[in-house]
């Protein structure tokens, strides 16, 4: 009696787990797919699309530029925000004079009377678009690149909050930066991730897990906090390859239980530098409030003028990205409908791969080729907007696990050896000699 009793009871525990340990069919015998729309609070008939900006640099730490200069010029390119991000130095406004760090800030010295604030003014005209038809350019508060003074760039944003202010940072620690900013409140972006290791000399780095975890490590344990990774920066060399990086975090990170949100900044230090990228925001107004919702929820397009991967070396975009009028996702039939205008070609990826194109596209045909999620980008004259990630989710979302990296194993010496190698380089010149010799090498 005991037996038959453990076998009802198994059998009972089997068929309500079934569900969730195989894939969920559709009625014609197809995989089916719950959606996870990053775009599904947008209103599309009432919000509004605001061009960002949200990482630049000027005279406050190694910048060319006069704040007010750099404000001007993103102002008459027409972007609605813009972010204020020195190394170091939080901003405290455009018209408040910054607290300059002595070993960053040198400025300071080089140009003394180059260095200060917009006038007060001239803020009120630009933050309400006096004259600009009443579009104003929102300051994004208290933004900062933190770890100031690291020759591996691993430098991360934070936005909101404040912190980091002076924080010279140490090398390959992003941990700190992200860890400190949620406890005071704020949200952050890990910047150029290619840069940190040099992915543009060797296309592989990208792929190397080994490297990789360091991004995904932080974004796993933040996953409110540390909202994304630059997918875009600058002139898109150095970077080239951070869309791999980008498609390989959503690959590890999704089926673990979070999005990573895709941004596109130009890192501007000099005047040729603005204008490159773009956030286009979908917002119901531009305020700070609605800012941080929409970087922390994904509702924005990544856009750059320089794709080198997608477009080619010699492709420049005029900043006329497409306009995304409405996403529709068909929960029933698991078909995913962009409406777009000036639209050249619209592309569906997925693990890093294009498996599809056009307007629509159904998942339930390309069952085979999604893993986790799709996405979109779309050409056009402008350059190349990105889409953030659906998540897509078979009912065994288990089987999309890519494992942890194990470690290579050396023998005692050698490892004592590497040891060795990994503490010297835990110095600024350690470090400057790793990245010269050995990451900028072919």
């Amino acid at each position: 009696m005991k037996n038959i009793k453990k076998l009802l009871a198994l059998i009972l525990v089997t068929a309500l787990c079934l569900p969730f340990a195989l894939p969920a069919f559709a009625a014609d015998g197809g995989v089916s797919y719950a959606i996870t729309n990053p775009y599904e609070t947008v209103d599309w008939d009432n919000w509004n699309r605001y061009r960002a900006q949200l990482h630049t640099h000027t005279l406050y730490s190694d910048g060319r530029q006069n704040i007010t200069d750099v404000v001007e010029a993103y102002y008459a390119l027409g972007y609605d925000i813009l972010a204020i991000t020195d190394h170091g130095v939080v901003n405290t406004g455009w018209n408040k004079k910054h607290q300059m760090i002595p070993v960053i800030g040198y400025n300071a010295l080089i140009k003394p009377f180059d260095v200060k604030p917009m006038s007060d003014e001239r803020y009120a005209e630009i933050t309400t678009g006096a004259d600009r038809g009443g579009r104003g350019m929102l300051d994004v508060p208290l933004g900062i690149e933190m770890n100031a003074l690291n020759v591996r760039k691993n430098h991360v944003n934070g936005y909101f909050c404040g912190w980091g202010q002076g924080y010279l940072g140490k090398e390959e620690d992003y941990e700190t930066s992200i860890a400190e900013t949620e406890k005071a409140g704020g949200i952050s972006v890990i910047n150029h991730p290619g840069d940190f290791f040099h992915a543009n000399q060797n296309r592989a780095r990208a792929y190397d897990w080994n490297n990789l975890m360091i991004f995904a490590d932080s974004l796993l344990k933040h996953p409110k906090s540390c909202v994304g990774v630059e997918a875009f920066n600058g002139f898109d060399t150095a970077d080239r390859y951070d869309r791999i990086i980008w498609d390989n975090l959503l690959m590890y990170c999704i089926p673990r239980g979070r999005n990573v949100f895709a941004f596109s900044n130009d890192d501007s230090h000099y005047d040729d530098d603005i204008g490159i990228t773009a956030e286009i925001m979908l917002m119901p107004e531009n305020t700070a409030e609605a800012l941080r919702t929409a970087m922390e929820t994904g509702t924005f397009f990544a856009c750059s003028t320089i794709a080198r991967d997608e477009m080619g070396e010699d492709f420049r975009g005029n900043g006329n990205f497409a306009n995304v009028r409405r996403i529709t996702v068909d929960d029933e039939n698991d078909v995913i409908t962009v409406d777009a205008e000036n639209a050249d070609a619209i592309e569906w990826v997925a693990d890093g791969v294009v498996i599809a194109t056009g307007p629509s596209i159904s998942l339930r045909e390309h069952a085979d080729e999604i893993g986790a999620y799709v996405r979109f980008q779309i050409k056009n004259e402008g350059g190349l907007l990105l889409s953030q990630a659906f998540i897509c989710d078979d009912g065994n979302m288990q089987s999309h696990l890519i494992a942890e990296p194990v470690p290579e194993s050396h023998p005692f010496i050698v490892q004592k050896l590497l040891d060795l190698v990994d503490m010297m380089r835990r110095t600024l010149l350690g470090e400057a000699l790793y990245r010269k010799f050995v990451l900028e090498k072919d």
